[in-house]
Order: structure tokens, then sequence, then C-alpha cells
């Protein structure tokens, strides 16, 4: 059930990720650029210890990300749901797998907050908050792509 918790929250959170990536640039802007600091918890069926983690938002990728993209051909589909101008709203169903999921998150500029609710073919449905923060600049972080010096 852990394992299954943890594949979830790593395709949603990759979804988000894609959206934010496809998001037009001519768009108005939803979010502020800089570091966001990215909760996830499940509350059902079990209550879960919240998993953090933190993410650069550059300029390009600040307005309203769309719902993941798929093919005719994916066993998932994913069909976008109303929303205001501010939400992203959309409901993934794979058939092969029997899963549906529903995500809505409603950005405000220095905050976000999200829900998605999973129900696999068992009925039990699994149901993660998400809330985030901008936390500072991009530029407050330590480079890590440069390589560190050789030990002599």
């Amino acid at each position: 059930m852990r394992h299954r918790l943890f594949l979830a929250t790593l395709l949603v959170l990759a979804a988000l990720t894609a959206g934010n990536a496809r998001a037009q640039a001519a768009g108005a802007a939803v979010m502020v650029p800089g570091l966001w600091e990215i909760t996830v918890q499940t509350r059902s069926p079990i209550l879960a210890a919240p998993i953090t983690h933190t993410v650069c938002i550059d300029k390009a990728h600040v307005t309203r990300p769309e719902a993941p993209k798929s093919k005719p051909t994916d066993d998932c589909q994913v069909l976008p749901d109303a929303a205001a101008a501010n939400e992203t709203a959309y409901t993934v169903r794979c058939a092969k797998r029997h899963v549906t999921s529903t995500s809505r998150f409603t950005y405000s500029g220095d905050h976000f907050n999200g829900t998605v609710t999973i129900t696999p073919a068992s009925g039990e449905q699994i149901q993660q908050v998400y809330t985030a923060v901008r936390i500072s600049d991009c530029y407050d972080l330590p480079d890590l792509s440069a390589t560190p010096p050789a030990n002599p």
C-alpha cells in the first residue's frame, strides 16, 4: 500500500511539472517565480506523514499549468475539467488498470493548494492534499552543478 501511495504521489508531481512545462507564455501569471516548497499529505485511507520538497519555478513557467497530455493509444486518458482562470483541473482514467484520479489545483501568486483523489478498482479512495508556498528567489540556492574538488 505504501509503495502505491508513493507511486501515486510521483505520478501527480510529474503531471504537475509536465503541465507547468507546457504552460503558455502568453497567459497571465498565476504564480510568482522563485523557489517553492511543496508539501503532499495523504489524508485517506490513512493519515500519512507529509512529504515536502523544493523546486525552482522560473518566469517561463508561471502561467496556469495545463493538464498533462495523453495520446489516443495511451491506457490512461486525460480529460480536462472545468476550471477558473487560476485553476488547473483534470481527470485521468486508466482503463486497463481500472484507476481514475481527479486533480484540482488553485494558484494564488505566492502559494497554491490542490487535491488529488485516486480511485482504484477496489473502490478505496486515496486522497492527497498539496500545499505550496514560495520561499525565496532561486538564486539563493547553492550551485549543486559544480564539480566538487578532487581529493588529494
